[in-house]
């Protein structure tokens, strides 16, 4: 395979200071959201390993290009990693990444005297295996899994993975100078791999972001202290859950966190358009307003999802509650056509089980809510108790 180095390599960072830069204006302008700001960080680290390797190559002795290109590779990889967990309703995990940075550039520094171009490269393909490998799960599990999109991408980062990993034994095998190496495995071949992954990731978290921000348009604006569907917004419901659990804490009161997702929401936008996809939120909040009790806080952090957190004297009550819910929603048909009938995902996790910790509450409940869905939806699942 004889490949145009330079000119490939080329390529491919034009590709990611395109990809990069029109992401990140995309973002600057529209919604920002905590995923969108993770995945513009992502582009950012892939536009600071262009102009890293750009000046390791263009200025001799320019040691620490290399060493700011490498760490900044992981980040971009790293950075698509947590905004999908971000998307999927986890927690990012940054922590991970930047170690694993931080091990990458060590490598790097140390191996630069003897190594030049090549410093650090194995450990540093290495983490880009593990990184991409982990990014491709996340895109096979949660709301993503349900998204053509994200599975298509999920499949680049899984060739990519194994790329990666096979790039590493064929340089411990025969050096770069080997044969299979520089058949299979030249910076060439690499640059067109990484133009695949940029754009395949470009074209794809664009595509999740305005879908993400088309189904959160009654929930992502507010009015004084409560979303535009009439129920708490997401950092007005975080407030006063946490202060309902520190307060319960204190007298030994029971609590649950009652979870739940609207059930194919895209499809409602796709099959008769956004404003029943809106409407289909509103309904939801206003059958939530309806059905529990009146002293519980109801929040909507997103899109179709929907927390309840309410006082409960055990496990059965909050069950009961989430039952309540589930046939409140049967029985109220969207006013707009009175054809479409709601159902919803619900998930629990109460006190007994989990503690007053809001974050532990809401892990569990977004973990049952997503076995739910899994499960076909229109499901109730408690969350049990994780043990070791």
């Amino acid at each position: 395979m004889n490949l145009d180095i330079v000119t490939l390599m080329t390529m491919s960072s034009l590709a990611v200071v395109i990809c990069g830069v029109s992401f990140v204006l995309n973002t600057s302008f529209a919604r920002s959201d905590p995923t969108g700001r993770m995945w513009s960080l992502g582009f950012i680290s892939g536009i600071i390993v262009a102009a890293g390797y750009g000046v390791e190559a263009a200025v001799p002795d320019a040691w620490w290009g290399l060493v700011v290109g490498n760490v900044a590779y992981i980040g971009a990889v790293g950075g698509l990693w947590c905004g999908t967990r971000l998307h999927n309703g986890r927690r990012p995990l940054l922590g991970i990444v930047v170690a694993v940075a931080a091990v990458v550039a060590l490598a790097t520094i140390v191996q630069t005297p003897g190594d030049g171009t090549w410093a650090g490269a194995p450990v540093l393909w290495l983490g880009l295996a593990a990184l991409s490998f982990l990014g491709g799960l996340e895109f096979q599990r949660g709301r993503l899994h349900r998204n053509v999109n994200g599975r298509s991408l999920g499949i680049v980062l899984f060739l990519f993975a194994f790329f990666s990993a096979a790039r590493v034994i064929a340089f411990f095998v025969g050096g770069p100078d080997g044969a299979a190496f520089a058949l299979y495995f030249n910076p060439g071949v690499a640059a067109m791999f990484t133009m695949a992954v940029i754009i395949s990731a470009a074209i794809t978290v664009s595509v999740l972001r305005a879908e993400r921000g088309g189904d959160s348009a009654v929930g992502d604006h507010r009015v004084g202290i409560l979303s535009r569907a009439g129920v708490l917004s997401a950092d007005s419901f975080e407030q006063t859950a946490r202060d309902h659990l520190e307060r319960a804490e204190a007298r030994g009161a029971g609590m649950a966190l009652i979870g739940a997702d609207i059930d194919r929401l895209p499809d409602v936008n796709t099959a008769f358009g956004r404003s029943a996809g809106d409407e289909a939120i509103s309904t939801f909040a206003q059958t939530l307003r309806d059905t529990v009790p009146v002293m519980a806080a109801v929040g909507h952090p997103s899109a179709g999802r929907f927390f309840v957190l309410v006082l409960v004297a055990n496990a059965t009550e909050a069950l009961v509650f989430a039952e309540q819910i589930q046939i409140a929603l049967v029985d109220t048909p969207l006013p707009a056509t009175q054809k479409i009938r709601l159902t919803a995902s619900l998930g629990i996790a109460d006190t007994f089980d989990h503690g007053y910790a809001l974050q532990a509450l809401e892990t569990a409940t977004i973990r049952s809510i997503d076995t739910a869905k899994a499960a076909g939806g229109n499901r109730i699942e408690v969350s049990a108790v994780e043990l070791g």
